[in-house]
């Protein structure tokens, strides 16, 4: 094995408002409208609109992304009779777009990741809006990364076999040589499917809704020693 590849969501960020759609800066633009959040309504609101973030498209930059977030928010903004004001509007788009303080970075990360650098090539294979690239950069993590791959570049989603083909591109290898880590069930078997080897991140913060039939590990410390046994 000579290639290390991880997913971003659930592995090396975690959302720091608890749900991946929620802006940190939404309590202090919304006002009292924040309460709505915690409601159903605000929940069928945000599956009605959602279909504006499909990261199964392709979306070349984070101009493109700022207007999908706009619309986005309109349609929410419709449905729950907010009558939000443009500034508001735009406010809350460029908190959701340019934010990066909304993703955490688990805490052994920045400790693993050097390490491994040291061995194997990395990679990074996500379904992800384009300001993730910013996230990464912010964190001080994307140049340790020899290839990053993003869904709304590839124009489909994992398990979609053209996603694991791209990041095997990216990194001008084979799957056999791919170690793939992700915190999802069906991504995780798409991997297998294409010919990596997986291993299941199931951190205590943020547990994944299934756990899959291979290898599953809690932290990066045990991920390594899973490694170092030759998985």
């Amino acid at each position: 094995m000579k290639h290390l590849i991880f997913d971003c969501g659930g592995v090396l960020v975690y959302p720091r408002m608890g749900d991946w759609s929620l802006p940190v800066g939404i309590a202090p633009i919304l006002g009292p409208r924040a309460r709505d959040i915690h409601t159903a309504r605000y929940l069928t609101a945000h599956r009605e609109a959602v279909g504006w973030l499909d990261e199964s498209r392709l979306v070349p930059d984070t101009e493109e992304e700022r207007r999908l977030r706009r619309e986005y928010i309109r349609a929410i903004d419709l449905r729950m009779d907010w009558h939000m004001t443009e500034d508001e509007i735009n406010r809350l788009t460029d908190d959701f777009t340019d934010n990066w303080q909304r993703y955490g970075l688990f805490d052994d990360v920045k400790t693993w990741l050097p390490r491994w650098k040291a061995r194997y090539s990395l990679g990074i294979l996500s379904d992800a809006m384009p300001s993730i690239l910013n996230v990464l950069r912010a964190f001080g993590i994307s140049e340790l990364f020899d290839g990053i791959v993003i869904s709304t570049q590839v124009g489909a989603i994992k398990p979609d076999p053209k996603m694991y083909a791209a990041i095997v591109a990216a990194l001008n290898t084979t799957p056999e040589e791919c170690l793939f880590v992700d915190d999802r069930a069906c991504n995780l078997e798409g991997a297998a499917r294409a010919g990596m080897k997986a291993v299941q991140m199931a951190r205590s913060e943020f547990l994944p809704d299934v756990l899959w039939d291979g290898p599953v590990v809690r932290s990066f410390e045990k991920l390594n020693a899973l490694i170092e046994g030759g998985l």
